[in-house]
């Protein structure tokens, strides 16, 4: 996420483009650590009350929590994310050093079950971001899918306008989307640990980015190229951030998995057991 919009998101103190700090370069793929670089202690949290829908952007039955789980006041932007993945996902939430706090959410992992919904507030003056991994395999230090974003004042307009991106830049875990009156705006739905190549494989779920210190341009080699400028790709990968978007102005609607719609500027699509196809033909 660009710095001209929000200056700065932190965490845990420290200062950092997009993305996760990249405080951890040179891991092995055997290294694992049980807390947190965004949240605290791991431990899991109760399941929302959920009832079943039909999502927009998913194909099979979603859930949704109940009312009283989030509170939907006028100074809010609301994220809906939909667990489209083929497995349980576990999410991290994480704000810069000086922002509130999502509505309800401290910043310890919690499960979504697959084919569950999240639905969380923001409120003004929010800058943060979540991670997110499948459930079962252990979090690699800061290598994980983030979706970060920005609810602040724009002086112009004297009110909050939100800047919003899904980021590959330390690593991809699993493949995510945001829509914008019902058409997806940002991020990419393949599955990048299908090609991921065996130097960059932390684990089954997790394809490290070697492209998270290019801080110049395009790299001459992009593994998640595919993704490029609908997901960060790279840190200065900006074409991926969205700013104060026609639909998106009080809310979005999020969806994890390859089940999910693809990104209009996707050339290829998932074509199920690890193969994608011409999204043409998808």
């Amino acid at each position: 996420m660009r710095l001209d919009f929000i200056k700065s998101i932190l965490a845990l103190g420290s200062p950092v483009i997009m993305g996760l700090p990249g405080a951890c370069e040179g891991i092995s793929a055997n290294t694992t650590i049980k807390t947190s670089s965004i949240g605290g202690s791991p431990q899991i949290t109760a399941s929302v009350n959920t009832t079943l829908i039909t999502s927009s952007v998913g194909s099979i039955p979603k859930a949704t929590a109940s009312a009283d789980q989030v509170s939907l006041d006028a100074g809010e932007f609301i994220f809906t994310v939909v667990n489209s993945h083929t497995a349980p996902v576990v999410t991290i939430h994480g704000q810069g050093a000086d922002s509130p706090t999502a509505a309800g959410k401290d910043n310890e992992p919690h499960t979504m079950n697959l084919g569950q919904t999240d639905t969380f507030a923001v409120p003004t003056g929010w800058s943060g971001r979540v991670a997110m991994f499948e459930d079962g395999y252990d979090k690699i230090l800061d290598r994980a899918t983030l979706l970060e974003g920005s609810f602040i004042v724009n002086r112009d307009r004297n009110s909050a306008l939100i800047a919003l991106d899904v980021s590959y830049v330390d690593a991809f875990t699993v493949p995510m989307v945001c829509e914008c009156n019902q058409v997806v705006a940002l991020g990419c739905n393949l599955n990048l640990n299908d090609i991921c190549p065996q130097s960059l494989t932390l684990n089954p779920k997790t394809c490290m980015n070697p492209n998270r210190q290019v801080l110049q341009g395009p790299p001459p080699s992009n593994p998640f190229e595919d993704c490029k400028g609908m997901a960060y790709t790279y840190p200065t990968d900006d074409e991926a951030t969205k700013y104060d978007m026609p639909g998106c102005s009080r809310s979005t609607t999020c969806c994890i998995g390859t089940a999910c719609k693809p990104h209009p500027g996707q050339i290829l699509c998932p074509a199920g057991n690890g193969h994608t196809q011409p999204c043409a033909a998808a």
